[in-house]
């Protein structure tokens, strides 16, 4: 309090103007050494007034003027700053000289360019500067339509911190060139029609070192600049805090009623933000506005990393938040009774990708690293239960923590996959042997060999009748026997070969069964009635014909021309007596000709399936 006591004793009239409007720049008395050197170089020069041509007023500062002109020699629109009438001191002229040399020797894109200095007609200095196409900081702060105007569909904060990141630019290069502003604050920044960003008004802009005048901004003010200490790089950092302050409060840091509140509330320097300021931007604030300049960042240029550091993840939580809301819909999915598997896997590359890009944005991101577990998790539930195991398992290794129970859902997993492979391939080979295609070739070698047996016994039969006239009958009983041994050496091959098939066992059986049961007939029936009459022949091509048709009608249709053959041959050995073994031997050479048929379409089939 004593401090402050002092200090409102030496600056009755400023402290006036500082209640009575906190955010104008309090402008200290000049010692003049730049501004006289300034002068002198000036008179030594001359100026054609025909350079430029006045084409009217931009607007008006504290001691100055801004007019629009057209710079001839060049053909281009700029900016010329003047004295107003009645600040045309000494001390004004200084001032103003003294603003030029030091913006002049800062080049820097994110700073007003000087283009000229020149004496006008009275002998007054007037600044030539790029003319900027835009409006101040602070009126984008003041309007939302006009930021939204500015960045359409941008966040607002992030816009207003992007443009503070170039202020911070400006700054740093400045302190790299020994300058420090002394007047940061919104309404000192022009942001252009196109992005381009200027910090402006560096007339308060002196070298770092100790200060005993008050000068600056009250509203933003760092309480070194009260003319009681030094002023240093970190008192830009100060006012860099100051002016983030108002960008996330739309307000300045300090303000009072009376003289003593507000000079008080620059010394103390206590900012006070409301909820719901994001932390990392509110501790930025207080330590860029501690009391002690040593407490603050280091530089202008560790204020705008910061401010990458937080954009960086506010981006990184913006892509979190979406990528949630994905995961929350592919939960959804995985937990339903018939998931759609195309939206399933959309929603797991969406949501993945998201929190990977987070992650890369902001290593940090606690959120978007759980998500990325959670979508991961959720992907080898629905593998494990809907999918392939092995793709379950290789979403299960990405993870970088261990999951028993995923190991053990994968596990029974495995279990089922495996009864399921074991059942797929039961119903593999099923198929495999029920597709008449499957022992077809060797099947109809062994019809081919019997049709030839019972196309040459009947004609053995006929010539061993004569010699046996009480035989008839029984010629066939060695044609049965050798048939019968013949399916057996072929069933005997099959037995270790996929030519096993149940329709060639079954067409075995039928053969040793019909084979066997024609033989035991024929000896009974001689053995207790005697020789048997020339019918016995048609009725043994009829015995064939049954077979062959129950054959036809239940394991292999292409033998229906077969046991038509035999039918028709029982007629006509019935009926011709005198012809029937050749009736016999002709049924059996059409059964020879089916079977040469039946092999030809396989043969052409399997040409098909190879080509």
């Amino acid at each position: 309090m004593d401090e402050l006591d002092a200090l409102l004793q030496t600056l009755e009239a400023q402290t006036r103007t500082a209640v009575r409007s906190p955010s104008t720049t309090l402008e200290p008395p000049t010692d003049g050494a730049v501004g006289r050197r300034a002068l002198e170089v000036l008179r030594a020069l001359t100026h054609d007034p025909r350079a430029m041509v006045d084409e009217g007023p931009l607007g008006e500062g504290g001691m100055g003027v801004v007019r629009l002109a057209r710079q001839v020699a060049l053909d281009r629109t700029v900016a010329l700053k003047a004295l107003r009438p009645e600040h045309r001191g000494e001390r004004d002229v200084e001032a103003l000289l003294s603003e030029a040399w030091r913006a002049g020797g800062l080049e820097h894109p994110n700073i007003l360019p000087i283009h000229a200095l020149y004496l006008d007609e009275a002998g007054l200095p007037v600044i030539v500067m790029k003319r900027i196409e835009g409006r101040t900081w602070l009126t984008l702060l003041r309007d939302p339509s006009a930021m939204e105007a500015h960045a359409p569909g941008r966040p607002p904060l992030d816009e207003h911190l992007r443009i503070l990141q170039q202020v911070c630019n400006a700054v740093h290069f400045a302190h790299t060139r020994g300058v420090v502003h002394r007047d940061l604050k919104p309404e000192n920044v022009m942001v252009g029609s196109f992005g381009e960003v200027y910090l402006v008004d560096w007339g308060l802009a002196c070298a770092p070192g100790p200060s005993t005048q008050l000068a600056g901004t009250p509203a933003y003010m760092a309480p070194e600049m009260l003319g009681r200490g030094a002023l240093s790089e970190a008192t830009d950092v100060y006012l860099l805090g100051a002016t983030l302050f108002h960008v996330l409060t739309g307000r300045a840091p300090h303000a009072g009623a009376t003289p003593e509140a507000l000079f008080s509330a620059v010394l103390t320097s206590r900012p006070t933000l409301p909820d719901g300021v994001p932390e990392a931007l509110a501790a930025l604030v207080r330590r860029c506005m501690e009391p002690e300049p040593s407490a603050r960042p280091s530089s202008a240029l560790a204020v705008r990393r910061e401010l990458e550091s937080f954009l960086e993840r506010q981006g990184s939580l913006s892509l979190t938040h979406q990528s949630q809301q994905r995961l929350a819909q592919l939960a959804a999915q995985v937990s339903a009774e018939a998931p759609d598997t195309t939206r399933v896997y959309g929603l797991f590359a969406a949501s993945r990708f998201g929190f990977e890009q987070a992650l890369q944005g902001w290593p940090g991101n606690e959120a978007a690293r759980v998500g990325w577990r959670a979508a991961l998790r959720h992907m080898v539930t629905f593998e494990a239960a809907h999918g392939s195991v092995k793709t379950a398992r290789a979403h299960l290794a990405e993870l970088d923590l261990p999951d028993p129970g995923l190991e053990a859902l994968l596990a029974q997993a495995d279990a089922r996959d495996a009864e399921q492979r074991a059942k797929l391939a039961r119903l593999q080979q099923l198929e495999t042997s029920l597709n008449p295609r499957t022992g077809a070739s060797p099947r109809m070698w062994l019809a081919l060999l019997i049709g030839v047996v019972w196309v040459v016994s009947p004609n053995l039969g006929g010539v061993l009748l004569s010699h046996f006239p009480h035989s008839e009958g029984l010629m066939t009983v060695p044609a049965c026997l050798f048939t019968m041994a013949l399916a057996g050496l072929f069933a005997r091959r099959w037995k270790d070969s996929n030519q096993d098939t149940p329709l060639n066992q079954q067409l075995v059986r039928m053969v040793l069964a019909g084979m066997g049961l024609q033989v035991v007939v024929l000896l009974a029936g001689y053995a207790l009635a005697g020789p048997w009459p020339p019918a016995i022949v048609g009725l043994q091509a009829g015995y064939w014909g049954v077979i062959a048709t129950v054959g036809a009608a239940a394991l292999l249709p292409s033998l229906w021309p077969t046991a038509a053959g035999y039918v028709v041959g029982a007629a006509g050995a019935l009926l011709h007596p005198e012809h029937r073994y050749l009736w016999v031997t002709a049924t059996n050479a059409l059964f020879v000709a089916n079977s040469l048929w039946i092999m030809k379409k396989l043969h052409r089939e399997r040409s098909a399936t190879r080509r």
